[in-house]
């Protein structure tokens, strides 16, 4: 008869477990606090090195006081120049006009890419300042 009563009292400190020994609650503490990234930084692209061509504008109108034209007179000066080989590349005004712009937008394009990487170069390094990209045009 004893084991029942000893069976159960076992039993219910066995299911209240540590709970009869409860302790009060800690409080959490929490810290925040930045943290460095070591982001490790590409190296600058070299500036642009940009060669100026040369253009020849010609039109076949005369040369006053001469009988030649402007063109005759271009094409006699390349063949001294040149030791009589001559090539012609030509194209249309409205062509050119195409050309210069799309080397407007190459130079936007370019101009506004070496913004954006100051920009994060100066965000991930906070020793030094870094430099902007520049454009070299050299004849």
């Amino acid at each position: 008869m004893r084991l029942k009563p000893l069976v159960s009292l076992s039993a219910i400190l066995l299911l209240s477990g540590c709970s009869l020994l409860q302790q009060a609650p800690r409080e959490v503490e929490i810290i925040t606090k930045p943290v460095e990234l070591d982001i490790v930084q590409p190296t600058m692209p070299r500036p642009l090195d940009l060669k100026e061509p040369k253009w020849y504008v010609v039109s076949d109108r005369k040369i006053p006081k001469e009988d030649r034209t402007y063109l005759d007179k271009f094409i006699e000066d390349i063949k001294k120049k040149h030791g009589g080989d001559i090539v012609f590349v030509a194209m249309t005004v409205a062509d050119y006009e195409l050309m210069s712009y799309n080397t407007q937008e190459i130079k936007r394009y370019i101009s506004q890419l070496g913004e954006v990487i100051i920009y994060y170069r100066n965000v991930t390094i906070n020793d030094e300042p870094a430099g902007a990209v520049g454009l070299e045009i050299k004849e």
